[in-house]
């Protein structure tokens, strides 16, 4: 059947690896018959986990779109990853759903990777409802799960809006606050009943506190509390609602997913709480081209258009994007308009997502989510729309790589099928890129971390059968000069016939510290040097600064004066004027004090502040230079360092077994400075070897 707009729901599961959301996704399934078996991680058959990459290792590595539906309503789940290196997914995800599902374990709390998701998706304006889940385990508890949300997310209002029935291998249920109902059981056996009477205290006293939370939210109901004291059932799922999607309350839910219990009453709080598409507002974008804004309303009658939020390559179907119907209907063998890439598309293969599992349908409603096969120029972030009425709708931020690695194919033949494999798959993932560098000629692939980029070669492996190698990349060292000195640069060659002369003067000098553009001036007087030649001189001059004498890196930071010189009238030319320039530069390198520069990131490492003193010894080992902290708040703190790039090359491996995963960071390049004189010699040794091993 199809569902309307009002009778949808699209949740986006977001948290710390290992809290349960995939375990949740199956959980619901198998509660509302979508699955007729529950399906386990740990065991490779969940629904959301279909990647070969992910069933051997146990974790989600991309988000994954499935669907359930309860009492008329269809709730679209996106499943994403919970680690790190996979998160630049995430945000995509988020821009497609209306409320944020953050999965905490009862255990564990609050963790790592919770922040970050919770913060991008207040950063989003994302309506947010945490679900404490793994209550059956031993030392559950609901009530330190809220504090750690209070102490550790920043502005976070979490009031419970269900008190479990039972804790550890006790948890038989949830007594549901606002319906005020208790429900017992499994999702196969659960049935509301009254609540017990041992919890009577116990539950009038939770209700209080979540009718003050909500009531506070909203004026009109504050009155009415303080006037009766009491607010209907509907009056407190009606205020909790608004409140929930203007964000000034997380509400907390909680179950055992791997048990199946209390799955009924997050399907009941997602449908009658979390809001519908349309409520959420109109889309903002921009007319093609241009930055005037346009606005598409979420609704039927509107103008088409859809947000592409994730690629799929599957070898047989081909190219499977997963939209969300922003506006109007989606139809089969609709035509419409790629508006990024001023492409035209048709919408082939319309169909619903369960995980890998596709159904195809004839149409899709406005705020719906679903795929489309075989669409041609189109890619992640990209907008469809009615080609009359045009719009593009921004993509989410989304993270810089933080981790780079040199790729070579393993024979030949995968050489010949590399650059194809390598577009498929960065089409998929929105952490992936890759260039070949200009400097060193190494295909350099760039992710999230160490392990994205290994699960990268494995699926280039499993879905193209290319096989690659990966190693450290070379580190884009520069050269520059310390001092300053005059040489002449003359080449002459005589071949019988007509033959070479250029000759010149330059002066080489170094910048001001800081700048680490070339410059080239010319002053010469008196036709020395033929005007015509100058410029020939100038691209012979900047030919020798592409590779410095010390390990063959660019030089930056010169200034190289022409200020005499001669020709010849037959033998002089513009080949012989830009050898001759290029000859000049070497000579002045010889004489100019050469040195080796490094490139320098700014690294920003957030975490506990209980490990800041591991994380400044680890910077110290690396030449490091830490620059200060600051405070963000729940016992986290950013620390800032200076450190060359040569000791980041497996920082997101180390910064995880230091932390014990509790930790993340960012890095941007700062600037270049001196490598220190005992490593330039180790650089400049490795050059040579290299050089001869190549020769």
């Amino acid at each position: 059947m199809g569902f309307s707009t009002e009778q949808i729901r699209n949740v986006v599961l977001v948290g710390h690896r290992g809290c349960g959301k995939t375990t949740l996704v199956e959980g619901l399934l198998y509660a509302t018959g979508k699955a007729d078996r529950l399906g386990r991680v740990d065991n490779g058959t969940a629904t959301a986990d279909f990647e070969p990459e992910e069933v051997a290792r146990q974790i989600s590595i991309t988000p994954a779109l499935c669907y359930a539906e309860h009492r008329g309503v269809k709730v679209n789940m996106v499943d994403t990853p919970g680690y790190s290196e996979f998160f630049a997914d995430v945000p995509y995800a988020m821009a497609v759903a209306d409320t944020a599902l953050v999965v905490v374990d009862a255990t564990s709390g609050v963790e790592i990777h919770t922040i970050k998701v919770y913060q991008t998706a207040r950063e989003m304006r994302l309506p947010i409802v945490a679900i404490v889940n793994k209550m059956a385990k031993e030392h559950a508890s609901l009530d330190a799960a809220v504090e750690s949300m209070k102490k550790m997310l920043p502005g976070c209002e979490a009031v419970p809006v269900q008190v479990p029935i039972g804790t550890g291998s006790d948890f038989r249920g949830v007594v549901d606050l606002v319906q005020n109902k208790a429900f017992l059981g499994t999702e196969k056996d659960l049935s509301a009943s009254e609540i017990p009477a041992e919890m009577a205290e116990t539950v009038a006293a939770a209700r209080e506190k979540l009718i003050d939370a909500v009531a506070a939210a909203d004026e009109a109901l504050i009155e009415k509390y303080l006037e009766e004291g009491e607010l209907s059932a509907a009056e407190l799922a009606g205020g909790l609602a608004k409140a929930v999607a203007e964000g000034t309350i997380v509400p907390v839910l909680c179950c055992d997913a791997y048990e199946t219990r209390a799955m009924a009453p997050i399907l009941e709080f997602v449908k009658g709480i979390c809001p519908a598409p349309h409520v959420r507002g109109a889309w903002k974008g921009t007319k093609p081209g241009g930055d005037a804004e346009e606005t598409r309303d979420c609704s039927d009658s509107a103008p088409f258009s859809a947000f592409v939020f994730k690629t799929l390559s599957d070898p047989y179907v081909g190219r499977i994007s997963l939209i969300r119907v922003v506006s109007g209907k989606a139809t089969s063998d609709l035509q419409v308009h790629n508006t990024s890439k001023n492409a035209r598309e048709r919408l082939a293969g319309l169909s619903l997502m369960q995980g890998k599992q596709a159904s195809s349908v004839p149409e899709l409603s406005a705020g719906d989510l679903g795929a489309v096969t075989k669409l041609e120029n189109t890619s992640t972030g990209d907008t469809l729309a009615d080609s009359r009425q045009q719009i593009v709708y921004p993509r989410p931020k989304t993270p810089a790589a933080m981790h780079s690695a040199a790729m070579t194919a393993a024979s030949r033949a995968d050489e010949d099928k590399l650059s194809m494999a390598l577009a498929r798959i960065t089409e998929e993932d929105a952490g992936l890129s890759y260039e070949r560098h200009p400097e060193t000629n190494e295909l350099v692939v760039s992710g999230m971390g160490a392990l994205h980029l290994d699960i990268l070669a494995e699926r280039l492996a499993n879905k193209f059968d290319v096989k690659v190698n990966l190693s450290d990349p070379l580190i884009p060292y520069r050269e520059t000069i310390t001092k300053s000195c005059r040489v002449q640069g003359r080449h002459k060659k005589q071949t019988g016939g007509r033959g070479q002369f250029g000759d010149v003067w330059i002066r080489m000098d170094p910048q001001p510290r800081g700048v680490e553009e070339n410059e080239f001036v010319n002053e010469v007087k008196g036709g020395a040097v033929p005007t015509n030649f100058i410029p020939a001189v100038e691209k012979g001059i900047f030919d020798g600064l592409k590779k410095g004498i010390l390990a063959g890196a660019p030089v930056v930071g010169v200034k190289v004066t022409l200020d005499d010189g001669s020709s010849h009238p037959v033998d002089s030319s513009e080949q012989a004027f830009r050898m001759a320039g290029a000859i000049a530069v070497r000579n002045a390198l010889e004489q100019a004090g050469c040195i080796l520069l490094e490139p320098i990131m700014e690294v920003a490492v957030t975490a506990a502040e209980g490990v800041m003193g591991d994380i400044m010894s680890d910077f110290s080992g690396r030449r490091g230079q830490i620059q200060g902290s600051e405070p963000l708040g729940a016992g986290l703190q950013v620390i800032k360092a200076l450190v060359p790039l040569a000791e980041m090359a497996r920082y997101a491996a180390d910064l995880r077994s230091l932390t014990q995963g509790a930790a993340s960071y960012t890095m941007e390049f700062s600037h270049y400075q001196e490598v220190p004189a005992h490593m330039a010699e180790q650089v400049i040794a490795a050059r040579k070897a290299r050089e001869e091993a190549e020769s």
